[in-house]
């Protein structure tokens, strides 16, 4: 009778720890950086990729032209989207990150973000240019993903 009393109590108490940690509210996402482009200021996207220690997910998206991805980071580190090729960015509009990135401000609607934000921060980027757009973690270049805009 006393063990089940005792196995009682440790279901009991292992119930309420699984349900103080799998209910906790989830960290605030903090508010978009300066990167954001104003044509990008709204709460509207059509889709959101999760950059985490795994990777992009989901790596694949379909967007509409005109239509706006929220990259969510929730890594350990630091995220900066960026078009391929790594490191220049250059196969959005032709530009390189050197000629797009003016102190750390994406110019001319690139595809780039042009700095490095930390877990809990977000990007996101309007589309309005069809294409398939390859994209990576300038960070961390070995994660990437795929943009495909169509009309």
């Amino acid at each position: 009778m006393k063990s089940i009393l005792i196995l009682i109590a440790v279901v009991l108490v292992a119930l309420a720890g699984y349900f103080v940690f799998t209910n906790r509210a989830a960290a605030p996402i903090s508010p978009a950086t300066e990167s954001e482009t104003e044509a990008d200021s709204g709460d509207s996207f059509a889709a959101t990729v999760v950059y985490s220690d795994e990777g992009f997910s989901p790596s694949n998206v379909n967007l509409a032209v005109g239509e706006t991805v929220r990259f969510v980071n929730t890594s350990s580190g630091k995220m900066w989207v960026g078009v391929d090729d790594h490191p220049t960015h250059t196969k959005y509009d032709g530009t390189s990150t050197r000629e797009h990135c003016a102190d750390g401000k994406a110019t001319n609607g690139t595809f780039d973000q042009c700095e490095a934000v930390p877990a809990g921060a977000y990007w996101q980027y309007t589309f309005n240019t069809e294409g398939v757009w390859a994209y990576h973690n300038h960070v961390q270049s070995s994660f990437g993903g795929t943009i495909t805009v169509s009309k």
